[in-house]
C-alpha cells in the first residue's frame, strides 16, 4: 500500500509542475501567487527599468516595470495585477516575436502570446483562473483555446 501511496503523489507532484509550465516559460522569474515585493525582489527583464506602483480598484495594487529607452531587455515593458496581495495577472511586451497567437489553459491559469501590432515583438498576458477580478478574462480565452483559435 505504501508504494502505490508514493507512485500516487509523484504522479500528482508531475501534473501539477506540467500545469504550470506555459506560465513558467513566458516570465522564468515570475509566478502568479507572488507578493508584489516578491516580483520586485525577482523580477529579471535583461536590461535596467523603472517601477511605478497604483492602488486599482478595491483590493487591487498594480505594479508597472519599464526598461529605459536605451536599454536592449527582453521584456520591454510589464505590468503585474495584485488582488488581496497576491499576483493574479501578467501583462507584458516582449522583443522575442511569436508568429501566431497561442493560448495554453491549465486548471489554475491562462497564458495568452501573440504577434504585437506592427510586427515587433510580442505580447503574453498570464491570467489567474480563479481570480474574480480576471475570471471573464480568463474565461473568454479558456473559450478560445477550446475552439482552436
Amino acid at each position: 500500500m505504501p508504494r502505490r501511496l508514493f507512485v500516487a503523489l509523484a504522479l500528482v507532484s508531475t501534473l501539477a509542475i506540467a500545469c504550470d509550465k506555459a506560465e513558467s516559460d513566458a516570465l522564468p522569474s515570475v509566478r502568479l501567487g507572488m507578493s508584489p515585493r516578491d516580483v520586485r525582489d525577482r523580477f529579471e527583464p535583461g536590461a535596467s527599468g523603472s517601477w511605478q506602483t497604483r492602488v486599482g480598484v478595491g483590493d487591487d495594487t498594480v505594479l508597472e516595470w519599464n526598461a529605459r529607452p536605451a536599454a536592449r531587455a527582453r521584456i520591454v515593458d510589464a505590468r503585474f495585477e495584485f488582488h488581496l496581495g497576491m499576483l493574479v495577472a501578467v501583462r507584458a511586451h516582449l522583443e522575442d516575436p511569436v508568429a501566431k497567437d497561442s493560448i495554453s489553459v491549465t486548471a489554475r491559469t491562462v497564458t495568452h502570446r501573440a504577434p504585437r501590432e506592427g510586427g515587433v515583438g510580442s505580447s503574453v498576458t498570464i491570467l489567474a483562473r480563479d481570480c474574480p477580478t480576471h475570471r471573464e478574462e480568463a474565461e473568454g480565452l479558456a473559450a478560445r483555446a477550446a475552439r482552436g483559435r
